[in-house]
């Protein structure tokens, strides 16, 4: 299982520039924006989809969901959510702990994300957040386009 320390050494080692900060609890978007007394467009969640057995990752602001229809379209494959314990297995992250790097699947980004300076997501488990430039997390082939609804 990946988890905080493996996501601090990944994040070291690629030489992004991301901070990772423990919270109290930010398993939610409701919870982690509490915390951190900010807007929930400024939380991103990875939520985790399921293509065919490979896991493709779909990034949204917190106030937004995924749009299955669009992610299809962009992957040609038929998509559905992952359950928590599939979460796990494609990526080593508990589900509410995935951040927006360090995947080895293909990941998507919806470009409304981009219009925040910075924004808040999964840190490797519920007690930490990733804090991270949306032009961190595309600079390593992410796909850039509208997956919201």
């Amino acid at each position: 299982m990946k988890g905080v320390e493996w996501l601090r050494n990944y994040i070291r080692e690629e030489g992004i520039d991301a901070k990772i900060i423990e919270v109290g609890k930010a398993s939610t978007v409701k919870e982690a924006a509490e915390e951190l007394e900010c807007s929930k467009r400024q939380i991103v969640k990875s939520i985790v989809l399921v293509a065919e057995n490979e896991a493709v990752i779909a990034i949204v602001d917190g106030t937004s969901s995924v749009d299955l229809k669009r992610v299809e379209k962009l992957v040609g494959k038929d998509v559905r959510v992952a359950g928590r314990e599939e979460v796990l297995n494609l990526t080593g992250f508990p589900a509410g702990g995935v951040p927006p790097v360090g995947h080895n699947c293909k990941v998507i980004l919806d470009e409304r994300v981009l219009k925040n300076e910075r924004v808040y997501g999964g840190g490797g488990d519920e007690n930490h957040l990733l804090l991270i430039s949306p032009s961190e997390i595309v600079r390593d082939g992410v796909i850039v386009a509208r997956i919201r609804k």
